[in-house]
């Protein structure tokens, strides 16, 4: 098993990951990763931050094919059933791109800092995971090791679901406090969290 693991460690590429297959409760129902802030999806704000830092891109979502389709980018629907949450959507990208590095970061963290991936790998050492906190909160950017996607699949065949237990057990926080990190703590779940970035130039 180490062996393995060690190997792992050699990969190369890097796949980013937008989780956007969220059924958006608190947004009326509404699909987040199309919602317009200032003028465009909240997708694109995530796609444009992430994409100069890894090799390729996909998008995670249970959305009709047609719902993403100004998007050119895969789109992996959960292979398990019964929408488990998060790491249902990280568990199809860990399938999908076993060999990879994986970058998974939510569609609803649009502000990304330009070295969010180089900073995760450098805080990775021995874990399987590494995820961002500010050492009050953690935010929904995660890098994974390549060959994480059995363990993922355990864990949710068992049960689990909350993705904080998840990172605790496997994981290594990695901290992310400098001011131009601010950025991605500023979730966007409602209306109100929405019009509030509206209005703030500082962000954007």
């Amino acid at each position: 098993m180490e062996n393995r693991k060690e190997d792992a460690r050699q990969a190369t590429r890097t796949t980013g990951l937008i989780l956007a297959g969220g059924r958006s409760r608190r947004m009326q129902g509404n699909d987040k990763a199309l919602l317009a802030l200032r003028g465009k999806p909240l997708l694109t704000y995530t796609l444009q931050r992430l994409a100069p830092q890894v090799d390729r891109l996909a998008i995670s979502s249970n959305a009709a094919a047609e719902t993403l389709a100004a998007f050119p980018l895969p789109v992996l629907a959960d292979v398990l059933p019964g929408y488990l949450g998060p790491l249902a959507g990280i568990h199809a990208g860990l399938r999908q791109y076993p060999d990879d590095f994986l970058v998974t970061v939510a569609v609803d963290v649009p502000f990304l800092p330009s070295d969010l991936v180089g900073r995760l790998k450098a805080g990775l050492g021995r874990a399987r995971c590494a995820y961002v906190t500010n050492g009050e909160q953690h935010a929904l950017a995660i890098l994974w090791a390549p060959g994480m996607a059995g363990e993922v699949e355990s864990y949710l065949k068992s049960g689990g679901r909350r993705l904080k237990d998840f990172l605790a057990a496997h994981g290594q926080a990695v901290v992310f406090d400098q001011p131009r990190d601010r950025g991605l703590f500023i979730n966007i779940n409602t209306p109100e969290e929405l019009a509030r970035v509206e209005r703030d130039p500082g962000v954007i």
